[in-house]
């Protein structure tokens, strides 16, 4: 019977500080009348941010196509109903039933387009893989590159917690370098250098450096130059690069 003396002792080592400790002992005062606002984790919606309706408004009609077949142009606007009628083109089979474990073709079609265009750089459909969320696609491939128990992955420092959490569930290391918190939380070679060493000296293997820009939770974003040296870094130590870019479209305003 499963229960927690016979858990898994890595599920149980795993801190993942978002859902942890605090966010239990708030909920309790919750229960008893106390008023608590909840930061610890990136959810707007929470805080009466208004949703895309664009987003649901697609998503509402993938789910229900017969909508299609009616006049539906009062509830919903027309970029969202011809961007339904494509996706549905090229999904003649729905949107319920399984994909390609890469995802639906058309959809890493767009996706290579759409970085060719912002980046100015070509990008292959076949080389880009769908997931559901950034969180899923971080777990598998730390997963997929932590193949002992000495490989470790260089993290920032502070940083989401979820890569740490991840770590100890596959049986890997984490290895923090710290951020300049002086230099507007930049990434600082010094500082690598010295995890990097740290972790030989201790006989730890580093397969791969996670950057995540914009920080979270810093919200820094990184400089050209930045960018450029962690680069370098990374080729000259062999190391793969895990960037964290999903708050790179967030732009707020002063007000």
């Amino acid at each position: 019977m499963l229960n927690y003396i016979n858990l898994s002792q890595r599920l149980i080592d795993a801190d993942y500080a978002v859902r942890g400790r605090i966010v239990i002992r708030a909920q309790e005062l919750e229960k008893q009348g106390k008023k608590i606002t909840y930061c610890n984790i990136g959810n707007p919606h929470a805080f009466a941010q208004k949703p895309m309706t664009y987003v649901r408004e697609v998503l509402s009609l993938l789910e229900f196509p017969n909508l299609l077949k009616q006049d539906i142009t009062s509830l919903f606007h027309s970029d969202s109903i011809e961007r339904a009628k494509s996706i549905l083109k090229a999904l003649p089979e729905g949107v319920g039933a399984y994909s390609a474990s890469a995802g639906v073709e058309f959809a890493r079609v767009a996706v290579a387009e759409f970085i060719s265009k912002r980046d100015n750089i070509p990008a292959d459909s076949e080389r880009i893989i769908l997931t559901d969320g950034a969180s899923k696609a971080a777990q598998s491939v730390i997963t997929a590159i932590i193949k002992n128990p000495t490989d470790g992955l260089m993290l920032p420092v502070p940083q989401y917690p979820m890569y740490s959490a991840t770590l100890t569930l596959v049986g890997g290391q984490s290895i923090g370098y710290y951020l300049d918190e002086a230099n507007h939380w930049q990434l600082n070679e010094e500082s690598l250098l010295d995890s990097y060493n740290t972790a030989k000296m201790n006989k730890l293997n580093p397969v791969a450096i996670t950057v995540i820009n914009p920080g979270n939770p810093t919200g820094a974003v990184l400089s050209y130059d930045n960018i450029k040296m962690i680069i370098n870094f990374a080729r000259k130590h062999n190391l793969s690069i895990l960037a964290d870019e999903v708050y790179q479209e967030n732009i707020y305003s002063k007000t």
